[in-house]
């Protein structure tokens, strides 16, 4: 087996959330106009569904480019407990002046989730959010890069 073969795992979480689509700059009538019924001020939630992936090297002595249950923990703690029934706009500072839209949340949560795994062996390639069956946002590691 070549051991600096580079091999990209992907994991998936879930987790249910509420949002509101809103937009301080704009006015009531216009927010209506452009977020429909997304701008209800009471929001309405979704089934997410959240596509981690990461890529490093095999470890000749695990088999594993990252231990799983390493990988679960930082998901657990820092998408699915933060985010799971919570109301986006007000539970989570970083969506109370930023619309919490599926390509937000992408980003969001790309950023949080490569900064701690920065402190791994891995790296991570991408994020892809679910909204629903039909509907997903992806921000992977080309994008990014200058």
């Amino acid at each position: 087996m070549n051991e600096r073969c580079r091999v990209q795992l992907t994991r998936v979480v879930r987790f249910c959330a509420a949002h509101r689509y809103h937009s301080e700059s704009l006015s009531e009538e216009e927010n209506r106009a452009v977020f429909g019924k997304c701008n209800r001020p009471h929001g309405h939630g979704h089934d997410y569904r959240v596509e981690v992936s990461v890529r490093g090297e095999i470890d000749p002595q695990t088999g594993m480019v990252i231990n799983l249950a390493d990988l679960d923990r930082i998901l657990q703690e820092h998408v699915v407990e933060p985010l799971d029934h919570c109301f986006l706009n007000y539970d989570v500072e970083y969506f109370a002046h930023t619309i919490p839209t599926c390509e937000n949340l992408t980003l969001f949560l790309y950023e949080r989730l490569g900064e701690l795994l920065d402190e791994t062996t891995v790296e991570l390639q991408s994020v892809r959010v679910w909204e629903g069956a039909d509907l997903f946002a992806e921000v992977t590691v080309e994008e990014l890069r200058p």
